[in-house]
């Protein structure tokens, strides 16, 4: 009868709990016209929620009024619409209890999308004269339209579409261009790096020529080549394609696949870039081509996937998947994968003749290839959880613009050291670990902060960790996870292990309701301390058995050795390289954290 009671107190607790939450879906909009598309819209999701457990997740999916959808959930969202007009844009914000898969509140949002056509959109060209002296161009030069210049060094120019200017120091400038026309307002801007070379701008000339067959198209970069003997300035290439495709950073030639037959202006801006200077641009030429592609609609699922400029990775591979999952069966299948590769912030993907049907798309970066540990697995849009992930809704036609937006951790180190463990269950075997388990940290606003992956063992931990309130969240599809009751790391408690999971074929659930701080002990001496590759443990007290565990500073375990009680342990490090890592002392229901310097 006491069990009955306490489990009818639990169930109102919960009732009264989910009463409380309350989902505000909201965005805001601003037509962003770029060169490319003149009818560019950028929204930034303003939703709140409050009430909601710890073990909610949220989802977000935008009808932009046009026959599309999907939506950054966590920030601005650029979306491209055709064509000038009056849209419905409709916000869905869905939350869902993670322990029971219910759905605890839904709402929408609903705004109005009025698009102008932004003929006063433009573009700068630009020509070096050398010895600082550069002549400007606006690319637009309609009847009526305005112009105000500012160089970037304090002066500017009143309404002219083309002007000179002499800069008198060699630096980096940001020239702005505004234009308005018809009561609409466009700003582009160029960046001149004057470096008082002799690098002879003038000699560029942007040219291309074309290949079709049917919707595919090779382009071949003819452009001229400036006389360059600066082994960091380098010669770099832009596709537009006018029908939102892009390929950037290109030498010679790329093709294009349309998805209809259609009339198209393509863009090709040849330019040369520094790359130890931030990739500023010297000079640049743009050359236009209009065509016409006739043959049957395309068939593919293709996007582009970027990742922050903060990151400081300026190129990348990863492997891109194409995944089903069957909800009646509880089956995934990865349809297809491929290996995409790029540079500056932006890959291009694409699967091609894919039957009709409901995918996710996940990117990863190629274990070894730059982000690899900064970068966690993302589904598009932007989001790190499979439930979470906007779904490509094929139709056997083209299905364009599924770009990724890596995620990434927060980039600042603290005193925090968190571990646990994940294993089977389901009478599979408690001692059985799952590996390669992809491993979440995240703050109580569920924002992305670090990210692992568990060894051969089912092991993971993470160090420098920021202090502050988290959880421990595993993602696995398409298994529903609950993540760790949450924990804080403050100053006086900085050391959080055994955040254990069970993993069975449908859930992913925590072992402990509660996480309790690891008391430190200072049982251990370590020494010497740097080392340049033998270690030793000494116990000061009575050993016991003891276990030893490396780990870097992503919180990767690199060694892992123990003993059955012997007062010292000396462990080797001559296959380990210099640097500064963790080293993590067991014994019994203590434990000791050491910072520990590898000089070779």
């Amino acid at each position: 009868m006491k069990k009955q009671l306490l489990l009818l107190v639990a169930s109102l607790l919960s009732i009264v709990c989910y009463a409380q939450i309350a989902c505000n879906p909201s965005f805001t909009w601003s037509q962003t016209p770029t060169s490319a598309n003149p009818y560019q819209v950028t929204v930034v999701n303003t939703s709140t929620l409050t009430g909601a457990p710890v073990y909610a997740f949220t989802t977000y999916t935008m009808n932009w009024g046009n026959g599309t959808s999907g939506i950054n959930p966590t920030g601005s969202t650029t979306h491209n619409y055709t064509a000038a007009g009056t849209y419905t844009a409709v916000l869905t914000m869905n939350v869902y209890d993670s322990l029971n898969n219910t759905l605890l509140c839904s709402s929408t949002y609903n705004a109005t999308i009025t698009l102008v056509t932004a003929a006063c959109n433009t573009s700068i060209t630009t020509t070096n004269n050398g010895n600082g002296s550069y002549s400007f161009a606006s690319s637009n030069q309609a009847a009526g339209m305005t112009y105000a210049w500012s160089f970037g060094d304090g002066t500017s120019a009143g309404n002219v579409a083309t002007t000179n200017h002499t800069y008198a120091n060699p630096g980096v400038y940001t020239v702005t261009l505004t234009t308005t026309l018809n009561g609409m307002t466009c700003t582009t801007t160029y960046t001149v790096n004057y470096q008082n070379t002799s690098f002879n701008c003038a000699a560029l000339v942007a040219s291309f020529t074309k290949t079709q067959n049917n919707l595919s198209v090779t382009f071949n970069n003819t452009s001229s080549v400036v006389n360059n003997t600066n082994p960091v300035i380098s010669r770099v290439s832009d596709w537009t394609f006018g029908d939102g495709g892009v390929a950037n950073n290109t030498y010679s030639s790329v093709s294009h696949t349309y998805a209809s037959a259609g009339t198209y202006t393509v863009r090709l801006i040849n330019k040369y870039v520094d790359s130890a200077n931030a990739n500023t641009v010297y000079c640049r030429d743009t050359a236009y081509q209009t065509l016409t592609v006739t043959g049957t609609t395309a068939n593919f699922i293709a996007g582009n996937i970027y990742w922050d400029s903060t990151l400081n990775i300026a190129a990348s591979s990863f492997k891109v998947w194409l995944i089903t999952f069957d909800t009646t069966t509880n089956i995934i299948n990865a349809v297809d994968s491929i290996t995409a590769s790029g540079a500056y912030g932006q890959v291009a993907y694409q699967f091609n003749n894919k039957a009709a049907g409901t995918y996710r798309v996940k990117a990863a970066v190629t274990p070894g290839a730059a982000g690899y540990s900064q970068m966690a697995p993302t589904y598009h849009n932007a989001t790190t959880y499979w439930a979470n992930a906007t779904l490509v809704n094929h139709t056997a036609g083209a299905s364009a613009n599924r770009n990724i937006y890596m995620q990434a951790g927060s980039s600042a180190n603290g005193p925090g050291f968190v571990a646990g463990n994940v294993t089977l269950g389901a009478g599979k075997g408690t001692a059985t670990g799952v590996p390669n388990l992809l491993i979440i940290l995240r703050n109580v606003s569920n924002q992305l902060i670090k990210s692992t992956f568990t060894n051969a063992n089912g092991d993971y931990s993470f160090s420098n960790v920021p202090l502050g309130t988290y959880t421990i969240y595993p993602e696995n599809m398409p298994q529903v996870t609950t993540p760790s009751a949450a924990f804080t790391i403050s100053a006086t408690n900085t050391t959080f292990n055994g955040i254990d999971f069970t993993k069975n074929s449908k859930k992913i659930i925590p072992n402990n309701l509660s996480v309790a701080q690891t008391q430190l002990t200072h049982n251990f001496s370590v020494y010497p301390n740097p080392t340049n590759d033998l270690v030793t443990i000494h116990a000061l007290g009575n050993a016991s058995a003891t276990t030893l565990q490396l780990v870097d500073m992503t919180g990767r375990v690199l060694l892992t050795e123990s003993n059955d009680g012997a007062a010292d342990m000396t462990l080797s490090l001559t296959t380990i390289p210099a640097g500064m890592y963790y080293l993590k002392i067991s014994s019994g229901a203590t434990q000791q954290v050491e910072k520990l310097i590898l000089q070779k």
